[in-house]
């Protein structure tokens, strides 16, 4: 049996990524030591995950912004009902 190979992973980056607004994946946080010498690991505050990035939108906005979704699942919807319904007849016939 063959030996599997393990597979070369890029090194990541110690700068984090940016996304299309411009701001990174996550909010920084301040990190604060604990006063006991040896072992203690450092404490980190952390933001919201959502704080940073959060911008309000109305439901108007959103009908506007993605109008080509509802013929999608509009389309889809009736593409299901479509094969149940051939499922179902073909069920019938078979018996």
């Amino acid at each position: 049996m063959a030996k599997k190979k393990q597979s070369r992973r890029v090194p990541r980056s110690s700068t984090p990524r940016m996304y299309g607004n411009g701001k990174t994946s996550r909010a920084a946080a301040p990190v604060e030591r604990q006063g006991q010498p040896g072992g203690a690991a450092p404490v980190v505050k952390s933001a919201g995950l959502w704080s940073a990035g959060r911008t309000d939108s109305s439901p108007a906005a959103l009908a506007k912004e993605y109008h080509y979704v509802f013929a999608d699942l509009r389309r889809l919807g009736i593409l299901a009902a479509a094969t149940f319904a051939v499922l179902i007849v073909l069920g019938l016939i078979v018996r």
